[in-house]
C-alpha cells in the first residue's frame, strides 16, 4: 500500500479492530475530508463498488452508507454465513432500533459529520453493530446500497466463535446504550416469573393444604431481584441521559471555541498580510 502511494498508519502491537478503526478515524479527522470509505482487508469486497457506496454521501443523502450483500445483487455467499449474518442483523436491528439489511458489512462510507460523531468502545468484531447504536444516538442518517462480494478463501476463524463474540458485543451494547430496555425487560421477566411461581405455590396449597417452602423462597428471590434490576435500569437510564446531555454540551462548546479560534487566526493572518502590503508600499 505504501509503494502504491498510500499513507499507512500502524500499531506496533495488534490491539484489535475497534482500536484500529478508532486510530484511522482519528487520523482522518485531521485531514477534514468530505467523505471516507472503510473496507475490510480480507479481499471479499470489490474496489469497483467504492463510487456506489460513496454516492449517497456525496449527494448529501446520508451520513453513513452500508454496502449491503443482501439487496439487488446476489453473490455466492455460503449458506452457513447467510444464516449467521441474518441472525446477527435481526438481533442488532431489534436491539439498536435501527433497521438495515446487513448489519455486519465491513464496506461502509461516512460523511464528515459522522466522522466527528463516531468513536467505538467495543472490542472484538462487534464494531459494525455498535455503529447502529451510535447512529441512533447521534441521529445519523443511514442508507444502504447493493454491493457484490467474493468468498474465494475459507474463513480465518470459526464462524460459531465469531458469531458468539458478536452476539456478546451486542448484549453489552444494549446494556450500555439502552439500559432501561435491557435491565427493565430483564427485571420484569424475573418479577413475572416470581408471580407465576407464586400462583403455582397457591395452587399447591389449595390442593394439599401444605406450603411449598422451597418454591416460596424462590418466588420471593425472583420478585425482589426483579424489582431491584428494574429500578437499576431506571437509574442507569437517567444517568446515561444526563451524561449524554453533558457530552453534547461539551462538543458544542468545543465546536464554538474551535470556530472562534479559526476566525481569530484568520483575522490575524489578514492583518499580517495587510501590514506587509502597507510596508511594501
Amino acid at each position: 500500500a505504501q509503494r502504491a502511494g498510500a499513507t499507512v498508519v500502524c500499531h506496533s502491537v495488534n490491539q484489535g479492530k475497534a482500536t484500529a478503526v478508532n486510530t484511522g478515524f482519528g487520523y482522518i479527522r485531521g485531514l477534514r475530508p468530505r467523505a471516507m470509505v472503510m473496507i475490510d482487508g480480507d479481499g471479499q469486497h470489490c474496489a469497483d463498488d467504492i463510487p456506489t457506496v460513496l454516492a449517497p454521501i456525496l449527494e448529501s443523502r446520508a451520513d453513513v452508507v452500508i454496502g449491503s450483500r443482501f439487496l439487488q445483487i446476489k453473490s455466492a455467499i455460503p449458506a452457513y454465513r447467510q444464516v449467521g449474518q441474518h441472525g446477527l442483523t435481526m438481533m442488532t436491528n431489534l436491539a439498536s432500533g435501527v433497521s438495515v439489511s446487513d448489519s455486519q458489512s465491513g464496506f461502509r462510507a461516512f460523511s464528515a459529520h459522522a466522522l466527528d460523531q463516531l468513536s467505538f468502545s467495543q472490542g472484538g468484531f462487534s464494531i459494525e453493530s455498535e455503529m447502529q447504536f451510535l447512529a441512533r444516538e447521534h441521529r445519523l442518517r443511514i442508507a444502504e446500497v447493493p454491493i457484490k462480494v467474493i468468498y474465494a478463501e475459507p474463513a480465518k476463524r470459526s464462524p460459531i466463535a465469531h458469531g458468539v463474540q458478536v452476539l456478546n458485543g451486542i448484549l453489552r451494547l444494549v446494556s450500555q446504550t439502552r439500559p432501561l430496555l435491557f435491565f427493565g425487560m430483564t427485571g420484569m421477566a424475573l418479577f413475572v416469573s416470581g408471580i407465576t411461581l407464586g400462583l403455582y405455590i397457591l395452587d399447591i396449597y389449595i390442593r394439599t393444604q401444605m406450603l411449598a417452602i422451597g418454591y416460596s423462597l424462590l418466588m420471593v428471590l425472583l420478585c425482589v431481584l426483579g424489582v431491584l434490576v428494574f429500578f437499576a435500569g431506571i437509574i442507569m437510564h437517567s444517568t446515561r441521559s444526563m451524561l449524554s446531555e453533558l457530552r453534547r454540551c461539551l462538543i458544542e462548546r468545543m465546536s464554538t471555541e474551535r470556530a472562534a479560534a479559526q476566525a481569530w487566526h484568520g483575522e490575524n493572518v489578514f492583518e499580517g498580510v495587510g501590514d506587509r502590503h502597507m510596508s511594501a508600499r
